[in-house]
């Protein structure tokens, strides 16, 4: 898991780690936010078609607009969601994903991460992978004790350093 930090064109690379990673096999992938009018304003309408557009010239991508992901050549899916609402969580909890890329995570409470967390097990050869990006919060903050701290947010335990990366 990596976190990058602020003002660092963190969501251009993320997204763009996730286009390569959809490239590589079929897989499923999903930017989350808390809300869900977020991810929409400033992930679909504006990262993701820019890193495509910029990264991807020749990529042949479909936009499913209705649901909210996009379909590579490959039959992999890079879906957008948020864990504002009942319905789109438990749609988000319906199917098992190869990365999870939590964009400002200082926004979305530690129980929403690890239940989403749940759904990293798509079976294919891809390594397994969350992202995580944020504003920096304060110290009381759930991510400042997991990966500042290395201890777990809830127990306080420490966390094992191999499944933590920046």
């Amino acid at each position: 898991m990596a976190v990058l930090e602020s003002r660092s064109g963190k969501t251009f690379i993320a997204v763009y780690a996730l286009c390569v990673r959809a490239s590589k096999v079929k897989s499923r992938h999903i930017i989350l936010r808390l809300k869900f009018n977020h991810a929409k304003t400033s992930i679909w309408l504006d990262t993701l078609p820019k890193v495509l557009r910029i990264c991807f010239p020749n990529l042949k991508v479909e936009f499913k607009a209705s649901d909210y992901y996009i379909l590579f050549p490959n039959g992999s899916e890079i879906w957008i969601g948020g864990l504002d609402d009942a319905e789109r969580v438990e749609k988000i909890l319906g199917k098992e994903y190869s990365t999870i890329y939590f964009n400002e995570c200082s926004q979305i409470p530690y129980r929403s991460i690890e239940m989403a967390l749940t759904r990293l097990a798509e079976k294919n050869d891809l390594r397994k992978k969350a992202y995580f990006d944020e504003n920096p919060p304060t110290k009381k903050h759930w991510s400042y004790w997991l990966f500042i701290k290395g201890l777990h947010p809830d127990t306080l335990e420490p966390i094992k350093k191999e499944n933590y990366g920046a």
